[in-house]
């Protein structure tokens, strides 16, 4: 996980309140449409699981801002993914009001998502939604006051930073001393072998390139500046955004590990 600038004040207009304000010069029909299917679901006091109900938090709209906000990449685990989710951070069967509020989607993949389900423990009060003209008029960006109330366990990467909280091994594996971060590592399977095997790969293939340049260059000089080249390239990767395990990359060069497998390798 890394932390998400998503910016709460950039709506996409499918979800925007369907109003003179939102729409100065007209209101289109998506947002008509998706306001229609939230009330619905307000007055019924649960989400109705239907395809018109659905397909109101995806539309390509919202889907477009997610795949740029993400950069592709899963909230959770932060692999790269084609077939991407529109992920609730509080479940839309639970939290049915939410179902269609911008403070509350996120891109996730397949497994993350599906680990995660309706699972959504807290340690505070469970927030109840009052169906008045301002909440909803608010509802884009009301996930604050819910985390207010209810302390959730579950981590939102848009709101806090896991700079810190959470650590790797070698090995590629993911764990956290804080409770909340365990709590999501747990629940969404962040540690499975897969994810694993990825993160680790990326010290397998710094690992090999280090061997080549030793292999390739026959003076030390050479050496050494192939050693530098790939250690540079390793440390701008991790800075750029749109690579995986951007995560695992930065804890691997402050915890040397790098320095340690070119030790390793280096008489």
């Amino acid at each position: 996980m890394i932390k998400i600038n998503k910016d709460y004040d950039t709506i996409p207009d499918s979800l925007k309140i369907p109003n003179d304000t939102n729409f100065p010069d007209g209101i289109p029909i998506k947002p008509r449409t998706t306001h229609a299917r939230r009330l619905e679901v307000i007055d019924n006091e649960s989400y109705i699981d239907k395809g018109r109900y659905n397909n109101r938090y995806k539309t390509d709209d919202i889907r477009t801002a997610l795949k740029d906000i993400y950069h592709n990449k899963c909230a959770y685990c932060e692999q790269k993914i084609e077939q991407y989710q529109v992920e609730h951070f509080r479940p839309k069967k639970v939290y049915y009001w939410l179902a269609f509020s911008w403070d509350n989607l996120l891109m996730g993949c397949a497994t993350c998502n599906q680990h995660k389900g309706i699972n959504f423990a807290i340690d505070g009060d469970k927030f109840e939604f009052v169906n008045s003209e301002e909440n909803i008029n608010a509802i884009n960006t009301s996930s604050s006051d819910c985390d207010s109330t209810e302390l959730p366990r579950f981590v939102n990467p848009e709101v806090t930073n896991p700079y810190g909280y959470i650590h790797f091994t070698k090995s590629g594996s993911i764990y956290s001393h804080d409770p909340r971060f365990t709590y999501t590592i747990s629940t969404c399977k962040i540690d499975r072998d897969y994810l694993n095997d990825e993160r680790r790969k990326l010290l397998d293939v710094f690992r090999r390139d280090i061997k080549s340049a030793l292999i390739d260059n026959e003076s030390v000089d050479d050496q050494r500046n192939e050693i530098a080249t790939v250690t540079k390239k390793f440390i701008r990767d991790a800075k750029d955004i749109e690579l995986q395990y951007l995560a695992f990359r930065k804890y691997s060069i402050e915890n040397d590990w790098l320095s340690d497998i070119i030790k390793e390798l280096t008489p």
